[in-house]
């Protein structure tokens, strides 16, 4: 949310699905990716990293920010 409110783009913003929650999650494409739904922090394997899509391709409305609890692979 707060890169949204900084002008980023939502397509330049990369999110992945949580292992354990499979909600999905920032990631700022470092080696660790941190659920904030549920409080655990991973490594991201490069399997992950290629799995990751961008903001744009998960929300419906961008502009309110990331505040949906979209599941990723329901």
């Amino acid at each position: 949310m707060e890169a949204l409110k900084d002008g980023r783009n939502a397509d330049d913003i990369r999110v992945m699905d949580c292992p354990k929650c499979s909600r999905w999650g920032y990631w700022n494409e470092g080696s660790h990716f941190s659920c904030r739904f549920c409080d655990r922090t991973w490594y991201v394997t490069s399997e992950m990293a290629e799995d990751s899509i961008a903001l744009a391709d998960t929300v419906t409305v961008t502009t309110d920010g990331y505040d949906n609890e979209t599941l990723a692979n329901p």
